[in-house]
């Protein structure tokens, strides 16, 4: 599990380089309310090529697990998305890319997960290779942990500014793809 480090990275958008830093989020749970209260992830779906989102395992009563899995694109070098949510249900936690086939060729790929602004958490995933690589099939990109805040509530999980980049000098979008994102649900 990453820890949202402070860094800069460089990831490619619509527009040229931009440059994002991820900030610590601290360590303080103020504001999370613990007990024994249904907290689920419902995902949408959509047709390929496209960009979901499914409940990951290790979800519980405080926290959901949402993987993000890109289906049918090839030559994928980058992914950039912004993912909206209610700041009064849930919070980011956390994040890793173990497993993500970005780097399932070996290749080094680096994260970058900030809550920029309540309600709204950015990502950036670079592969960091000279080439793309294909997700044929359904393939993991990311998972991302949300705390939830409230005992009941429910919130709608949206992607925005979402690009996925391929590996052309410079990188260009990636066209036709959908996202789809979900709900979190607390009862």
């Amino acid at each position: 599990m990453s820890r949202l480090p402070t860094r800069t990275v460089w990831v490619f958008g619509l527009t040229g380089l931009v440059t994002l830093f991820a900030a610590g989020c601290g360590g303080s749970s103020s504001g999370v309310v613990a007990g024994a209260i249904n907290f689920s992830y419902v995902p949408a779906s959509g047709p390929s090529p496209s960009v979901t989102t499914a409940s990951g395992p290790g979800s519980d009563d405080s926290v959901a697990v949402v993987e993000v899995h890109v289906t049918d694109v090839t030559d994928v070098l980058s992914a950039s998305f912004s993912l909206d949510f209610d700041p009064g249900v849930v919070t980011l936690a956390d994040f890793d890319v173990v497993g993500s086939h970005l780097g399932s060729d070996g290749a080094t790929i680096e994260p970058l997960v900030q809550l920029t602004q309540p309600g709204r958490v950015t990502v950036g995933v670079t592969r960091l290779a000279a080439a793309g690589i294909d997700f044929n099939g359904r393939r993991f990109l990311i998972r991302i942990r949300f705390q939830r805040r409230t005992a009941a509530g429910t919130s709608v999980l949206t992607f925005t500014n979402n690009n996925l980049l391929d590996s052309s000098t410079p990188p260009r979008p990636i066209p036709g793809v959908q996202w789809f994102g979900g709900t979190f649900q607390v009862n």
